[in-house]
């Protein structure tokens, strides 16, 4: 079985692991685990010489790569950013710059802090958030009622939690973390797309750009304005 639910067969499935540190090797080790016949790209900035030969190596900027290769006719059936930053934002950033148009971050106000479970700033207008205020395991199946951690009852999924959050005149927009493997998330191309249609449906008014699993996320606030 294929370890995702989007269409063909698993002789055929393609996923781009950006980033070849410790948890893009974690993912590459869990997705050939899982389906063998899977084709893996890892893209990373440094030169990387002791993966499998089997999977494709291409020394790059992750997000510049990225933005660049990912389009409607690209053959891709899954994306796993394993990079420290925000891929879903810092695509739709430069996607637009191609579009005419510009992406600004919007600061997210210190008083709102408090909608987010854990929060901690990156910068005035990226914070991450997280249900827990422990470090979770690398395996972690993601169960749907109890903490594997805990083993207690699950709070409402951080990725719902953040789909319901009314913070002034932000509209959230939210990216749900696909588990393709334990301890490894990621997007269907078809997630990623979806996202880039509704942020540009609203142009001039601020967005809290997420991604986020059961537990743990990351948002941004941009606007998207038109030149």
């Amino acid at each position: 079985m294929t370890f995702w639910s989007a269409g063909g067969s698993s002789s055929s499935q393609t996923c781009w692991v950006l980033g070849g540190g410790q948890f893009g090797r974690r993912a590459i080790e869990q997705l050939r685990t899982i389906d063998p016949a899977c084709e893996i790209v890892v893209v990373d900035n440094r030169q990387i010489l002791d993966l499998p030969k089997e999977i494709k190596v291409v020394c790059a900027d992750g997000v510049a790569w990225f933005t660049e290769n990912f389009t409607s006719a690209a053959r891709v059936d899954a994306i796993v950013p394993a990079l420290p930053i925000h891929l879903a934002a810092d695509w739709l950033t430069r996607r637009f710059k191609s579009e005419l148009g510009y992406v600004l971050p919007v600061p997210i106000p210190d008083a709102h802090l408090h909608h987010f479970p854990h929060p901690l700033r990156l910068s005035s207008s990226r914070l991450v958030t997280s249900h827990a205020d422990f470090i979770c395991p690398d395996n972690c199946p993601e169960p749907a009622d109890i903490c594997t951690y805990t083993k207690k009852q699950r709070p409402l999924s951080l990725d719902r939690l953040l789909a319901t959050l009314v913070i002034g005149d932000f509209i959230p927009l939210i990216l749900t973390s696909r588990q393709f493997a334990p301890g490894v998330g990621g997007f269907f191309p078809e997630d990623l797309w979806r996202l880039l249609e509704k942020f540009r449906a609203i142009p001039g008014t601020p967005a809290l750009i997420g991604t986020a699993c059961k537990c743990h996320g990351i948002v941004d606030g941009l606007c998207y304005n038109v030149e």
